[in-house]
């Protein structure tokens, strides 16, 4: 069957028509792409860059996390675990109480994770006494609490270095501003150092 020149001008047209009212398609992304969003993709300028004024890594928030209820300070050089000596021993002795048992655990712990090299154990006393008696109080708390981690398995095979250095060097006041007993100022200063090195 012959079709005669007009029809295949019109279906020509019509063609044409249809083309221009199609939506235009964009090349579609490998799909391996198509799953990120821009905001996702990371550049080597905002790879491992911690939000600002946060001043916090992911190596700090995974320590945080490991080590809730410690007080923690880090240093350039070292990692600060201070022990609060209250919840360590009992008034003016050196035995551990019962209680003690859970920061010790914790501070364990982290050693068992901290880089290679010594650790300290320094004790500390407040201001009230005679400063010889408050020495030799640091130095025999500091030494039960290395004794208590050489007996630790992870822990005891760390080199220790154990020390007391009494009231010399407090952390906190211990007088009000008005010039009144702080007890608040005193609790703060009567502490076991743990102090872990950091990596290079």
């Amino acid at each position: 069957m012959r079709v005669p020149a007009t029809a295949w001008s019109a279906l020509g047209s019509a063609a044409l028509v249809l083309a221009a009212c199609s939506p235009r398609q964009e090349p579609q992304a490998p799909a391996s792409e198509a799953a990120v969003s821009p905001q996702a993709k990371a550049t080597p300028e905002t790879q491992n860059t911690p939000a600002p004024g946060s001043g916090l890594t992911g190596q700090v928030s995974a320590l945080n996390s490991s080590v809730s209820g410690l007080d923690v300070r880090v240093t350039d050089t070292n990692t600060i675990i201070d022990l609060p000596a209250d919840a360590l021993f009992e008034f003016d002795k050196a035995d551990l109480t019962p209680g003690a048992t859970e920061q010790l655990e914790k501070s364990a712990q982290m050693i068992r994770t901290a880089p290679p090299g010594p650790i300290a154990i320094v004790g500390h006393t407040d201001s009230k006494g005679d400063d010889a008696y408050n020495q030799t109080l640091s130095e025999a708390r500091a030494r039960t609490v290395a004794d208590w981690f050489s007996r630790q398995v992870g822990v005891r095979q760390r080199p220790f270095q154990v020390r007391g250095v009494g009231e010399t060097q407090a952390i906190a006041p211990e007088q009000t501003a008005d010039g009144k007993d702080d007890p608040n100022g005193r609790a703060k200063n009567r502490r076991v150092e743990v102090i872990l090195p950091k990596a290079p």
